[in-house]
Parts: structure tokens; C-alpha cells; sequence
């Protein structure tokens, strides 16, 4: 882990007193919560979906927590929460008696050596004594004393967490505090953080009220509005009366029109001509004449390319289109092509 360029300003708040540190220093402030301050224990939200795992663990704070008013560090490893808490109060009136404003606070264990072996461990505290039971990584385990603890209290301790039990205490780990913290915490919540979202609730209501008064001004206005509007609606739809029947009688007209045109059993002329159009040459191709009357279609083309077989060839492809005749014109109509067709009926 690469050290820091500067270093914390620590303040190590105990039970009576506070350290503050000694000379300048450039670091960002750390505001140590003495083992002595703290209460600690191992949440287990594995079997809890993870949507809902913050929202349970919160309320398993509350419902642990013997403080009117908690902060709290957690560190979370997959459905394990290692939870710290402490007097919040106490913490607050710290930081007002050394005049700090803003700090990371941070319980003394989270500054202690983490091992990554399954272990048993006697740490020296800022303030007495630490037990600690570690598996897989995790703080399962950790008891506080004031003074070193008779071995039956030692013993006790390992039983309570399921360890052979050793009559002898392992060695005192005494060393300063880690530059930085072995877990990072996820969520900072207590009590204040419950008042603050009352705030904002009441908040919230207090904005839906006047929203809600307005809308109903609003809406008061708009009916008034509204109920003009209707008064002006009746006027048009009396002056416009004549105009809607007329409009209903050229519905029926037309409507009784499609009936007709459905009688016919072969196509449109529009669709014919469109069917025409697509089949001829694009370039130097021009209709010139055209007949129809009941299937049987005539038309006359001028192209500069007078194949009557092409035209008979090209017309026999269209599933419209049968007994296809094509006849070139003389003299000046050279370039003229008549073409008759008898229709395929729908």
C-alpha cells in the first residue's frame, strides 16, 4: 500500500480526554473513536435478497444500538456487515470542545492489524485491552476490557465463539495506528440521518399541500374556462349544422360510390395505368393513347424501340394481363406501338 504524502491530523477521543496532534500538520482530519467507545458486532444478511440488505441492517442497528443518538462504521463483505457504533453525542460535543468542523471519523479497531488468516488475537488499545476473533477475513469476535483479563474470562471468551479453548494468553500486539483504515465503510446512518429524513419528509408534504392548492385554484379557473369554451362549442356546432350534414350526405355518397366500384369486377383504371407505366422503358418511351372499356384495354406508346415481341413478352408477365396483342404503326407512326390487352377478372 503506497503511503500518503501527508499524513492525518488525528484526534484520538477516549473515554475522558482527547489527544489532539502535535505540531503542523497538512493531512486531512481523522477522528479516532477510542475500542474503549465502541460497541462492536457481525451482522450475518447473507440468506436477506441484497436489495433489502441495507434497509434490514439499519434496522437491526436501531434495534442493537444502546445510544439515543448513533453514528455508526460498517464494513461490508458480501452478506457480512462488520458494525462499529458509538455515542453520538459524545462524539459531537468532542468535536465542538477542539473546534472541528469537518472530520472522518473512524472507529480504533478499523486502525488495528487486519490479518487474512483465521486467528486469535490480544490487542493493546488506545485504552486497555482488545480480544478478536478473525476468520476468512472478518472480525467474527472481539471483546474489550479495561485491564488484561483473568484467564477465565480469557476462556470464556473462546468458548463463546466456538474455539479450542488455550490456557495461556498469545502475545500483546502493541503497535501505533495503520495509515489507513482496513475497510472503507459503506454507509454512515444513526439516529440524526433518521431526523434529517423526517425534515424532508415534512418537507415534502408541506410542497405536495401548496402544490395541491394550486393545482386546485388551477383547476377552478380551468373550468370556468372550460365552461365558456362549451357556451362558444354550442354556438359553432348550430352555425356549423348545415355544413355537417352536407358533409354526412357526401359520406353517403361516396360510401354508396365504393359499393359501385366493388361491383367491377376487374381492376381500376389508376391501377392499371400504374401497372403500364411500370412495365415500359423508362427512357425515350412515352402514352400516347388510351382506351378501356369493360377488360379490354387499349393503349399506344411511342418508343425508340418499336419490338412489338418485347412489349408482348414484357405485358404476358404481369398476372393482370392476357391474350396480349402489339402492332407496330407505319408510315410517320413507325415508332408507334398499339397494344391491346384483355383483363384478367378479380
Amino acid at each position: 500500500m503506497p503511503k500518503r504524502l501527508f499524513l492525518p491530523q488525528r484526534y484520538l477521543q477516549n473515554h475522558n480526554d482527547i489527544v489532539t496532534p502535535q505540531g503542523q500538520m497538512k493531512g486531512r482530519r481523522e477522528w479516532i473513536m477510542s475500542r474503549r467507545m465502541c460497541h462492536y458486532r457481525l451482522f450475518d444478511l447473507t440468506d436477506i435478497p441484497m436489495t433489502r440488505r441495507d434497509g434490514v441492517l439499519q434496522l437491526k442497528i436501531q434495534q442493537w444500538s444502546p445510544f439515543k443518538e448513533y453514528a455508526s462504521y460498517e464494513v461490508w463483505q458480501g452478506g457480512q456487515i462488520q458494525v462499529w457504533i458509538w455515542d453520538k453525542q459524545r462524539q459531537h460535543k468532542g468535536l465542538v470542545e477542539t473546534g472541528i468542523k469537518k472530520a472522518t471519523i473512524l472507529p480504533e479497531t478499523i486502525l488495528r492489524p487486519h490479518p487474512t488468516i483465521d486467528t486469535v488475537q490480544f490487542l493493546q488499545c488506545l485504552e486497555g485491552f482488545e480480544g478478536q476473533v478473525w476468520k476468512g477475513g472478518i472480525l467474527v469476535g472481539s471483546r474489550w476490557w479495561i485491564d488484561k483479563p483473568k484467564i477465565g474470562e480469557w476462556i470464556n471468551f473462546q468458548r463463546i465463539y466456538g474455539l479450542s479453548t488455550h490456557q495461556n494468553f498469545p502475545p500483546t500486539i502493541e503497535c501505533p495506528l495503520l495509515e489507513r483504515p482496513w475497510g472503507r465503510t459503506k454507509t454512515h446512518f444513526d439516529k440524526f440521518y433518521l431526523y434529517q429524513e423526517q425534515v424532508w419528509v415534512m418537507l415534502g408534504i408541506a410542497f405536495f399541500t401548496i402544490l395541491l392548492t394550486w393545482q386546485t385554484v388551477s383547476i377552478w379557473k380551468w373550468q370556468q374556462a372550460a365552461t365558456q369554451l362549451q357556451t362558444q362549442v354550442d354556438e359553432l356546432t348550430h352555425s356549423v349544422g348545415p355544413i355537417l350534414m352536407a358533409r354526412t350526405q357526401a359520406l353517403d355518397h361516396k360510401n354508396k360510390l365504393k359499393s359501385l366500384l366493388d361491383l367491377n369486377l376487374y381492376p381500376s383504371q389508376i391501377e392499371l395505368i400504374t401497372q403500364v407505366a411500370e412495365a415500359m422503358p423508362r427512357k425515350n418511351t412515352k402514352l400516347i393513347e388510351w382506351f378501356y372499356q369493360m377488360g379490354k384495354l387499349r393503349f399506344t406508346i411511342e418508343t425508340n424501340k418499336p419490338d412489338p415481341t418485347f412489349y408482348i413478352k414484357t405485358f404476358q408477365k404481369n398476372p393482370l394481363f392476357k391474350e396480349i396483342e402489339a402492332k407496330t404503326g407505319t408510315g410517320r407512326k413507325i415508332n408507334q406501338i398499339t397494344i391491346s390487352v384483355q383483363l384478367v377478372s378479380l
